[in-house]
């Protein structure tokens, strides 16, 4: 729909944000884990030289996050909050609900995608077993019922953050254009073209 030089401009807009919401909610403490491999120098000249940058390392999603917080683990004592710069709009909200549910006793707290998968997921230490879902079950509509279940049945409390809309599909990029809160640098890549 957006072709592909407005997605490739998007996409550095959708990471600039993310990364100015996560510098505000935890200042000195950005990890970034990118794919492709190569990717480094070029999120490192985009986010600053302040910003911890790595390649995923793992197979499928759940080894790529488990191997991402394992490290990020292994340089701080946590909360970690793991974040898909798909988001148009961040907001302090999705940090202090997920922090909050960490603080009031949950394990883990998931911020779901309307479609399926999350924009968010906030750990307070590491859980390797949260990583352990089937590969097909991460790219499922259903995982965050997938997720619940292997939550719960693992004995973990699990805490759940408002559902937003991630930009992923044509109808997404719709719903986007008619939300007036829609910041004005995503809405001119939306409409052009």
């Amino acid at each position: 729909m957006l072709g592909r030089e407005r997605c490739a401009v998007l996409q550095v807009a959708l990471i600039e944000r993310a990364a100015a919401w996560a510098r505000a909610v935890a200042p000195g403490a950005l990890h970034v884990a990118h794919e492709p491999p190569d990717a480094g120098p070029e999120l490192r000249a985009l986010l600053g030289p302040e910003v911890a940058v790595f390649p995923q390392n793992g197979d499928g999603i759940a080894g790529r996050l488990a191997d991402a917080t394992a490290r990020v683990f292994g340089h701080n004592d946590g909360p970690v909050l793991i974040i898909w710069p798909e988001l148009p709009c961040w907001r302090p909200e999705h940090a202090t609900g997920a922090l909050g549910d960490l603080e009031n006793g949950c394990d883990v707290a998931l911020g779901p995608v309307i479609d399926g998968g999350f924009y968010l997921i906030a750990i307070a230490r590491p859980l390797p077993m949260l990583f352990s879902l089937p590969e097909q079950a991460w790219r499922s509509p259903d995982v965050m019922a997938i997720a619940i279940a292997a939550a719960q049945k693992a004995g973990l409390e699990v805490g759940i953050l408002r559902v937003e809309r991630a930009l992923q599909r044509p109808d997404d990029v719709r719903a986007a254009l008619a939300d007036p809160l829609l910041p004005a640098n995503l809405a001119t890549i939306l409409a052009s073209g």
